[in-house]
C-alpha cells in the first residue's frame, strides 16, 4: 500500500508540475503577444498619424510665415525634406513664438525647431543640430555707454546694462538668471525691441542678425519721431552668443523615438550636397556655414 501511495503521489505531482509548466508557457505566450501587439500598435500610431510641427512665425529667414500663409525658411526646407525622406507626413503651422512654444509644452505639437535649454530638456529630447545662429548685439552710437559695450565679450559684461528682449526667447532668458542679469525690459516682438533702443530706454538688444538687419533697413527710411534713433543704431557679433539650433521633440510623442533616424537623415542631407543646395538658395541673405 505504500509503494501504491508513492506511486500515485508522484504522478499527481507529475500532472502537476505539467500542468504549471503548460500554464506558464501560456502565461508567456499572452505576455509576448501582448508585447509585440503594443508594439506594433505604437508604431501603427506613428504611421497613421503626421508629425506635427508648430514653430515661429517670424524669424526670418530661418522660419517665418510665406506669402501662402505657411511655413517658410530655411528649417521648413530642411525638415520638409528630413521628414520626406523618412516617408513621415508633416503637419505643419507658424504661430507667434510664445504660442508655438506653449503648443509643444501642452502637448498640442510634436515638436518645434529652437534651441535646448534646460528648461526645454525637462519635457523634450533633441536632435543633432540642423543649423547654427550667430547672435548681435544692437545698441546706439550715440549712447554715453557705447563705448563701453564695444568692450562686450561676455553675458557678465551686460550686467550693467539695461537689456531689452523678446518674450519667450528661452535661450537668452536662461542666460540672464545664469549670468545674474536682472535688468531686461520684456517686449512682445522684434520691432518693439527695436523701437526700445531708437528711443533710448535700453542700451542693448540681443537678437539674431539677420531678422533685425531687415527690420532695421526698414525702419531707417521711414519718418517718425524714431528716425534719427534708427539711423544710429548699430551692432557687433560678439563670440559668445552663437547658438545650436535642433529639432525638439516632446519626449511622451510616437516620435520621440525617430531621433536617431532623424539624426541620420541629417547627416546624409550633409553628405550628399542637400544642405548646402539649401543653403545657396538663401545666399546673399544667410552667410553660408
Amino acid at each position: 500500500m505504500g509503494v501504491l501511495h508513492k506511486n500515485t503521489s508522484d504522478r499527481i505531482d507529475s500532472v502537476r508540475s505539467a500542468s504549471v509548466a503548460t500554464l506558464m508557457r501560456s502565461v508567456l505566450f499572452v505576455l509576448a503577444a501582448l508585447a509585440l501587439f503594443a508594439v506594433a500598435s505604437m508604431a501603427s500610431a506613428v504611421e497613421d498619424r503626421p508629425f506635427i510641427w508648430a514653430d515661429d512665425e517670424d524669424y526670418w529667414p530661418a522660419i517665418y510665415r510665406g506669402s501662402n500663409g505657411g511655413p517658410a525658411g530655411i528649417f521648413n526646407d530642411i525638415l520638409t525634406e528630413v521628414f520626406a525622406r523618412l516617408d513621415i507626413p508633416l503637419e505643419k503651422s507658424v504661430y507667434p513664438w510664445s504660442r508655438a512654444q506653449m503648443m509643444v509644452k501642452n502637448g498640442d505639437a510634436d515638436g518645434m525647431v529652437t534651441v535646448y535649454t534646460k528648461e526645454r530638456a525637462k519635457f523634450t529630447v533633441a536632435t543633432d543640430p540642423i543649423w547654427e545662429i550667430g547672435e548681435t548685439l544692437f545698441f546706439l552710437r550715440t549712447n554715453p555707454r557705447a563705448c563701453d559695450i564695444l568692450k562686450v565679450d561676455s553675458f557678465e559684461d551686460m550686467r550693467g546694462f539695461t537689456l531689452v528682449d523678446i518674450q519667450g526667447s528661452g535661450w537668452t532668458e536662461e542666460q540672464y538668471k545664469i549670468h545674474g542679469i536682472k535688468n531686461v525690459i520684456w517686449v512682445p516682438d522684434t520691432d518693439s525691441a527695436l523701437n526700445s533702443i531708437a528711443a533710448g530706454r535700453a542700451d542693448i538688444f540681443i537678437m539674431f542678425d539677420l531678422n533685425a538687419y531687415k527690420l532695421l533697413t526698414k525702419k531707417r527710411v521711414e519718418e517718425g519721431p524714431l528716425a534719427e534713433g534708427f539711423q544710429n543704431i548699430i551692432t557687433i557679433m560678439p563670440n559668445f552668443a552663437r547658438l545650436p539650433f535642433r529639432l525638439l521633440i516632446r519626449k511622451d510623442s510616437p516620435f520621440a523615438e525617430r531621433v536617431d533616424d532623424i539624426n541620420k537623415v541629417l547627416e546624409e542631407m550633409k553628405k550628399d550636397g542637400t544642405m548646402q543646395r539649401i543653403r545657396l538658395k538663401y545666399a546673399g541673405i544667410v552667410p553660408l556655414q
